[in-house]
């Protein structure tokens, strides 16, 4: 019997929880997320716990690379098989609708938990057809800016800063990207932000008490204080911010902004979807076709600083003016 097929009916252990705007029935209860409380509410994905028996059949055959802390295979029936080392192990089915899990090692739970919601949700609306980007989004009055970069780059940063300047966190490492019309909206995820000590405690001061540490990251993890309570609602999206480092030669305090366009605008945000080392030819296409409709929508900014508490001001006035009509 298929895994879809297996786990095709509610468990009675099971919960649901609204999160990336999609309904997610789970065998493991979930805390950073809000429960669903619309019993008739149709499920994008279901979340179940695997045996090792489970797993050591699926994955008899994958080639583990020792160089890679989390492993992404594509299995022959089109799922995908996903492994972080002492976190846990999963498998999601090829129409993204079906996820199963296992936790690996003694990872605290929350650390197990913001692992397992961003890869495998990531994987999940991957495989349904969807590209969700690595990035960080915060609320800026009415309107929501997606900060892009590679992990390290300092999105995370600059979002708590903002946070501290009065705007609210929507999501942290994932974005769900939606269209209707001529809008494009972002969706919420869980309410919290992974930083290192010196940050959180500079511009969310008041939230690090009740943070957790991050055993897989190193960093704290916080429900940001100008946080509202977790929204279902979509925030319309108003542009991308790619954060890149200073120009060899600028000046040591030198912040700088500037539209992408062509090759790069669209090198960016392909880029920056989740599951980079997904290759099949239906995905690359998804990818090409995602990154077309979202380059003819918002603007996208590269913004350019060093990574210094002190232009985290300047930093901010640039993307508020980039906004400006």
């Amino acid at each position: 019997m298929s895994d879809a097929r297996q786990h095709d009916r509610r468990q009675p252990d099971s919960h649901r929880y609204i999160v990336y705007g999609t309904t997610v029935e789970s065998e493991i209860p979930l805390t950073s997320v809000a429960e669903c409380r619309q019993p008739n509410a149709p499920v994008s994905t279901r979340i179940v716990l695997g045996t090792d028996d489970y797993f050591r059949a699926r994955s008899r055959d994958i080639a583990m690379d020792p160089d890679e802390w989390i492993q992404h295979v594509a299995l022959p029936d089109g799922g995908l098989y996903l492994r972080a080392e002492g976190v846990f192990e999963t498998v999601v089915s090829a129409d993204g609708r079906h996820a199963v899990c296992a936790r690996l090692g003694d990872t605290d739970d929350r650390s197990f938990e913001a692992n397992l919601l961003n890869f495998v949700l990531g994987a999940s609306l991957m495989l349904g057809g969807e590209e969700p980007l690595h990035a960080t989004v915060v609320q800026l009055g009415s309107r929501a800016v997606g900060l892009l970069g590679e992990s390290g780059a300092g999105k995370s940063t600059l979002a708590a800063y903002l946070i501290g300047q009065g705007a609210e966190l929507v999501t942290d490492d994932m974005l769900r990207v939606t269209f209707a019309g001529d809008q494009t909206f972002a969706h919420p995820g869980p309410c919290r932000l992974k930083l290192f000590d010196e940050a959180a405690r500079r511009f969310l001061a008041d939230a690090v008490g009740a943070g957790s540490f991050n055993s897989v990251s190193g960093k704290i993890m916080v429900r940001p204080h100008a946080a509202a309570a977790p929204s279902h609602r979509q925030v319309p999206l108003a542009g991308l911010f790619l954060l890149e480092e200073p120009l060899p030669g600028a000046p040591a305090d030198a912040v700088s902004m500037r539209r992408l366009a062509g090759v790069e605008l669209a090198r960016t945000l392909i880029a920056s979807t989740m599951n980079s080392r997904y290759h099949t030819p239906a995905r690359l296409s998804n990818q090409f076709r995602f990154a077309e409709r979202l380059a003819r929508a918002l603007p996208v900014f590269a913004v350019a600083y060093p990574r210094h508490f002190a232009v985290m001001d300047r930093v901010g006035e640039e993307i508020r003016r980039a906004l400006e009509p």
